[in-house]
């Protein structure tokens, strides 16, 4: 749904005006829903070989597939609403024909309303095309569990077709007034906002020119440009100015980490107040917005809980939502995570979704790199469907060196027979999914055989081994969609009992398996491990270049960006952005003499000699922060080594005034951290770990942070997976010769 200046209309299909005007009831997201014999992709290929057959049968004067388009003017916006009719058959009447392949229950059902509703604006664009009075309705629901056939008509007049019809617009009428406000007001001003500051730092300028001039040719840029520059600004205003100019429709800022999406929306309000009038949301997870305290305590996650039963914010949630969300337009046009808590307090609804619903209508949305990339959770409503239908966005990736490792945490999956086998145990004898379960429990524990090459027992006397493979396991992707589909189908029909949610998270990592396989190709290895009786199998992403490119096709233009993107061939490469790919690199805005890095080479950081090590790390601390009185980081490699040295410092120095970063931290509590540090007068020490929150990413700006001290080197630790990734990028990636130049 949009609004089209040129037509001075708002332009949407059949399909959006229904799902819109009808959305209604609860929130249900329990496992199963739905869910048949066939999986979702081969539905849609079983439900288009049905409608083909289907029409068909009908005979010479059946028209399949009738494109329809209705122009009208409703209290003073236009709307331009299309779509295709499955049949029209010429009679008196005429018949217009809606066909829904659906599951057993659904066809049992009376319509459901949405069906309804979308057969019946059909019915009226042809009344009004056609000139007619009356017309009669078909809508067929075929059943693709037993291939039968229900056949539903109705005769009704134009005049009640109107009505209908009017009806659902005066439902979707207060969000065409903020669209066409948007078209006509809000990115027009956007499009000559004023940068918010006076002047520009050294590199600024030519950072902003190049993201405008990208995001409006469509291109991918990769910007390496240091700490200080401000390139959160110096991308968010060209991408701004270019959504009021209509390069873009909608701006993603994507990011690592929370304390970033903060810094970007300060920005944004800075845009604001500047001129661009835009509405921007922040999405927050699940977990972190969740207000039922049952699915909080819940062990196997809050997941299964989003359901009308289990949750009081799921009971007609949608019945709330569309009131919420006129209410928050109304009032403000910023959404952080504490103003969606406070609104959905208010309307008693899902926080989690209610944020979703404002992002619909939002122009800047600040989010996770999951939002966009995650194969599990990336925000169907604007990326599936045809590419037609879908909008034109720009990406805005802050910290982009780490978006590499985090695609290949989220395209490879981890299958363990463990808990299956738990779940087994615990199911009753007659239980039709003991069955099943049993089937994948037993091939997971015949993969020892693919080991006998590398089997050994250990100093304890247990069995361990490995294989590799570059080719999938077919036969156990067959029997974990097997299990799967069980699960999910029992769940949802309300057989799961007390083991309800310990199966939830079974089908959960069961379907993570079976979507990371469907991306499998030779970027991808099987790595099958033994322990004793424990069988471990993971598909490993190696290699996300491909899966990235397919993410960055679903904008209009892209621009990574971060302090370090050296060497930039190999970020271009490795993050999908193709031979096409812009690069620029920036230098620092600030004089060279005023940084001052020290090394100290004479205390040994490894780990065997870290106990070591702690008298000193104290001392080499306390003599750098006595050189002059502000704040201060330290980063450590490990939690452990971080407390062992802070135990001894504060001993030693105890009216220092110590920051100390925790496990878990909750948001608020990483909030309060970075508080700490003010523009004061104290001697204040920040304890860190390296990789952690805090490393980067952190706008502490002035003497809030005046210097930081670096313990040890923070590289990962040794693992199979790195092992096995070092050699795969050994044998397929050109690296060069240091000592010639020639490609070795």
């Amino acid at each position: 749904m949009r609004y089209d200046e040129g037509r001075s209309a708002v332009v949407l299909s059949v399909g959006e005006l229904c799902e819109l005007a009808l959305r209604a009831g609860d929130l249900d997201l329990r496992a199963g829903k739905g869910s048949g014999k066939h999986s979702m992709a081969e539905r849609a290929l079983l439900g288009t070989r049905i409608h083909q057959r289907l029409q068909a049968e009908r005979g010479a004067l059946y028209r399949a597939e009738v494109s329809l388009t209705n122009t009208t003017l409703f209290e003073g916006i236009c709307y331009e609403v299309s779509g295709r009719a499955d049949g029209v058959l010429s009679g008196d009447p005429c018949l217009v024909e809606e066909i829904k392949t659906v599951g057993p229950r659904a066809f049992r059902m009376p319509p459901l309303e949405g069906h309804d509703a979308q057969l019946k604006c059909y019915a009226y664009f042809l009344c009004r095309e056609r000139g007619l009075s009356e017309i009669r309705l078909r809508l067929t629901y075929f059943n693709v569990e037993t291939e039968e056939l229900r056949e539903m008509d109705q005769l009704l007049s134009a005049g009640e077709l109107r009505e209908f019809y009017l009806g659902l617009l005066s439902r979707i009428s207060w969000r065409a007034e903020i669209l066409r406000e948007r078209a006509l007001v809000r990115l027009p001003a956007a499009r000559y906002a004023k940068f918010p500051y006076p002047e520009l730092r050294e590199g600024q300028e030519i950072l902003i020119r190049e993201c405008y001039r990208d995001i409006r040719a469509g291109k991918r840029l990769f910007a390496e440009a240091p700490t200080g520059i401000g390139k959160t600004l110096s991308t968010l205003y060209p991408a701004v100015r270019a959504l009021g100019s209509g390069a873009c429709e909608k701006i993603f800022y994507l990011t690592a980490k929370a304390s970033t999406r903060r810094e970007a929306y300060r920005a944004v309000e800075q845009l604001f107040r500047a001129g661009a009038r835009l509405r921007t949301v922040v999405l927050t997870s699940r977990e972190q917005l969740c207000r039922n305290e049952a699915a909080k305590k819940d062990p196997a996650g809050i997941s299964g809980h989003c359901n009308p039963v289990d949750c009081p914010f799921a009971q007609g949630f949608f019945d709330r939502a569309e009131e919420a969300v006129r209410l928050a337009f109304d009032g403000q046009n910023g959404f952080p995570r504490t103003t969606v808590l406070q609104l959905a307090q208010k309307m008693r609804i899902c926080p989690y979704e209610l944020q979703l619903m404002l992002a619909e209508l939002c122009d800047v949305v600040i989010c996770d790199y999951n939002y966009v990339f995650d194969p599990h959770v990336y925000l169907r409503r604007f990326f599936d469907g045809d590419a037609e239908d879908l909008g034109r966005y720009a990406f805005l990736i802050d910290e982009a060196h780490n978006l590499g490792d985090r695609a290949c945490a989220m395209y490879s999956a981890t299958l363990e027979n463990e808990e299956l086998v738990r779940v087994w145990r615990l199911l009753p004898e007659e239980d039709p999914l003991r069955k099943s379960l049993e089937g994948l429990a037993v091939e997971m524990h015949g993969l020892r055989r693919l080991c006998r090459d590398n089997l050994f027992k250990d100093e304890r006397g247990l069995e361990r081994g490995y294989y590799l493979s570059k080719a999938p396991m077919e036969q156990l992707s067959k029997q974990v969609n097997r299990v799967r589909v069980a699960i999910e189908r029992a769940l949802y029909l309300g057989q799961g009992g007390d083991l309800a949610p310990r199966l939830d998270c079974l089908a959960t990592a069961l379907r993570h398996y079976e979507t990371v396989a469907e991306y499998y190709d030779s970027s991808f290895l099987t790595f099958v491990e033994v322990e004793g009786e424990k069988r471990t199998v993971r598909q490993i992403c190696l290699d996300p270049s491909r899966v990235l490119d397919a993410c960055l096709s679903r904008a209009h233009a892209s621009v990574l960006f971060s302090a370090t993107l050296t060497p930039q061939d190999y970020f271009a490469d490795i993050l999908g952005g193709g031979k096409g790919a812009v690069r620029i690199s920036l230098p620092s805005p600030f004089k060279r003499e005023n940084f001052c890095p020290v090394a100290v080479t004479s205390v040994s950081t490894r780990f065997e000699d870290r106990e070591k090590s702690y008298k000193r790390i104290c001392s080499l601390i306390a003599a750098t922060v006595s050189a002059k009185v502000g704040n201060y980081m330290v980063y450590f490699p490990s939690y452990r080594y971080m407390e062992e040295v802070l135990r001894r410092f504060a001993e030693r120095y105890p009216k220092v005034e110590t920051v100390v970063q925790s496990r878990g931290m909750s948001q608020s509590e990483k909030e309060h951290f970075l508080e700490a540090f003010r523009e004061d007068d104290k001697l204040r020490i920040g304890f860190c770990v390296l990789g952690g929150s805090f490393s980067e990413g952190v706008d502490l700006p002035g003497r809030c942070l005046i210097g930081t001290i670096i313990v040890g080197v923070g590289i990962p630790a040794l693992s199979s997976e790195r092992n096995i990734m070092k050699e795969y990028y050994d044998e397929t990636r050109v690296t060069t010769d240091p000592e010639g130049g020639g490609e070795g």
